[in-house]
């Protein structure tokens, strides 16, 4: 941590019982087996942590998928619901909650407990980690970190709901674990899909049954995080207009406005492509608390004059066509048959393309960040910790803002576009909308409308 903190606490979380439930892992699932996800909540005032340990416990024994430990399986790795735990650590922390909202994407500063995916075997990786950070000024930043195979970010979400339901003594919302996710699926997927799987086929060059590598490109990135105001945001839908089949929402035109802004501060005006990931149990119609990864990226072209406004109407069309044109789950296991689930975490999906800049932009403004409540308070901001030194650039994550106001974006980008955006000009391309400054109300923690990392 780049300021002084004390370790006040560390201990491991367990619901006190074993379920030996073993949940197999499906397709989407094993490609996220190295894959931890780290989010940070800040609350202006204390939280207690004895609340917080306690809470989390019968959480755990609701949910213990969280509380487990993966192993390797006959056919891929296996989630076993045993009573391992979660870690979760407090600390005395010196420095303010300005401080830690300015610090908030950086891992290095402490905010979260890491997993040592390289030196820590499977079986011995918690799926879950907790740390506490007691503020200087008594405020609360509450750092987690899960592993991808576990869940998305709606699977996580539930299961945060249901961790502040048991704190705050109301009834928690119900939570659908199934053992055999890929058998679940088969009974709720359309028989007939896109026919593009996500990852692609192998190559001349490339090993049996390895598929379509990550492509081996390094950058020094920067992160950024980005405000848009309401009213900015609204007046970007009234210029951009309506798609095909309607009035487009805050996600299509924030998509496109930053994609096509992106594209056109590069020297080179080449093609690039935008990927959407998309909630999939809306449209599957299963329940809201089924855990696991039900999302799936929606894959657009975006070609080097093409405008904002014709991105943003693609958009629209494609997510409103997505299980016709984009859904491809049944492909995907036409094509893990030959490669087998235990080495598909050795192949790339289409949409990890920086070598072609393709930008992911993974939208988090509906999962409900800032409506969950930890000793009577919600989250003053909400923040990924991603880092900068990741092997992969051009990917981000939107999300409510300040308060649950406004949307902000936390973008890893090549270092020279990154301290592009914090330029004057750079900010004059992001705003032509407004200025957010001048919209922004007044919250509990005060951040920069770009954030230098």
């Amino acid at each position: 941590m780049g300021t002084r903190a004390r370790l006040r606490e560390a201990r491991t979380i367990t619901p006190g019982r074993a379920r030996d439930t073993v949940v197999r892992c499906g397709s989407t699932d094993v490609m996220y087996v190295q894959r931890y996800v780290s989010v940070a909540f800040f609350f202006a005032r204390g939280v207690d942590a004895e609340r917080l340990a306690d809470g989390l416990r019968r959480a755990l024994d609701l949910v213990p998928v969280f509380g487990g430990r993966l192993r390797a399986g006959g056919d891929g790795p296996e989630i076993v619901c045993s009573d391992a735990g979660v870690p979760m650590t407090v600390l005395d922390v010196d420095a303010s909650l300005d401080d830690a909202v300015r610090e908030a994407t950086d891992p290095e500063w402490g905010l979260i407990d890491r997993v040592d995916v390289l030196g820590e075997p499977l079986e011995l990786r918690p799926l879950l980690t907790v740390r506490v950070c007691r503020l200087a000024d008594g405020a609360t930043a509450l750092g987690c970190s899960w592993n991808h195979a576990v869940g998305d970010m709606g699977s996580f979400m539930q299961f945060v709901r249901v961790w502040s339901a048991l704190v705050e003594g109301t009834t928690p919302p119900e939570v659908l674990t199934v053992e055999d996710r890929e058998g679940h699926l088969d009974g709720v997927l359309p028989q007939d899909d896109s026919g593009q799987p996500i990852c692609r086929p192998p190559g001349r060059d490339e090993s049996s049954g390895q598929g379509h590598r990550m492509p081996p490109v390094r950058e020094d990135n920067g992160t950024v995080q980005i405000h848009f105001g309401d009213d900015e945001v609204r007046r970007m839908r009234e210029a951009f207009g309506s798609g095909p089949s309607g009035r487009l929402s805050s996600n299509d035109v924030l998509c496109a406005h930053l994609v096509t802004a992106f594209r056109d501060m590069q020297a080179d005006p080449v093609p690039w492509n935008l990927s959407v990931p998309v909630d999939l149990r809306p449209r599957l119609g299963v329940p809201a608390g089924l855990l696991g990864n039900l999302v799936q990226s929606m894959f657009l072209p975006c070609p080097p004059t093409g405008t904002a406004e014709v991105l943003a109407a693609g958009i629209r069309s494609g997510l409103d066509d997505f299980m016709r044109s984009h859904l491809c789950m049944r492909s995907d296991r036409a094509f893990v048959g030959p490669v087998g689930r235990s080495r598909l975490h050795r192949c790339a999906p289409v949409v990890f393309d920086p070598a072609h800049r393709t930008f992911i932009m993974t939208n988090w403004t509906r999962s409900g960040v800032y409506d969950v409540a930890f000793d009577g308070q919600h989250p003053a901001f909400f923040s990924p910790v991603v880092s900068s030194r990741a092997p992969l650039s051009w990917f981000g994550f939107l999300n409510r803002g300040f308060g649950g106001t406004g949307f902000l974006l936390t973008a890893v980008v090549p270092a020279r576009l990154a301290e592009h955006l914090r330029s004057p000009e750079g900010r004059a391309v992001l705003h032509r909308f407004g200025d957010p400054a001048a919209e922004r109300p007044a919250p509990a923690v005060v951040a920069p409308d770009v954030v230098r990392r």
